[in-house]
């Protein structure tokens, strides 16, 4: 990934500067290694699929929200928290009426 490119590009389209845009590139880095897709890919999703996603960044600077946004839209995945009240199949009754 060559950083100066990747500067150049999105300065004119974030319209940040270059400390917040060595940030996106490392959350861009993270979420790559996370969801399996370059950092190219990565970064054109970023500019076409994340709009609302950037606003709110622009208002609350919170880059750990960011990127947990970036990543759950990208595996397009719900994370939830693990339910104690489902049972493991192997526990489950067989109804043999």
């Amino acid at each position: 990934m060559d950083h100066e490119y990747w500067v150049v590009r999105l300065s004119g389209v974030l319209v940040w500067n270059e400390r917040d845009i060595r940030k996106v590139l490392r959350v861009v880095s993270d979420s790559s290694h996370f969801t399996g897709l370059t950092i190219e890919e990565t970064l054109d999703f970023l500019q076409h699929g994340c709009e609302e996603e950037i606003e709110l960044l622009k208002q609350t600077y919170d880059w750990t929200l960011f990127k947990k946004q970036l990543i759950s839209k990208l595996t397009k995945r719900e994370i939830k928290a693990p339910g104690l009240s489902i049972l493991h199949p192997d526990l489950v009754e067989e109804d043999y009426s």
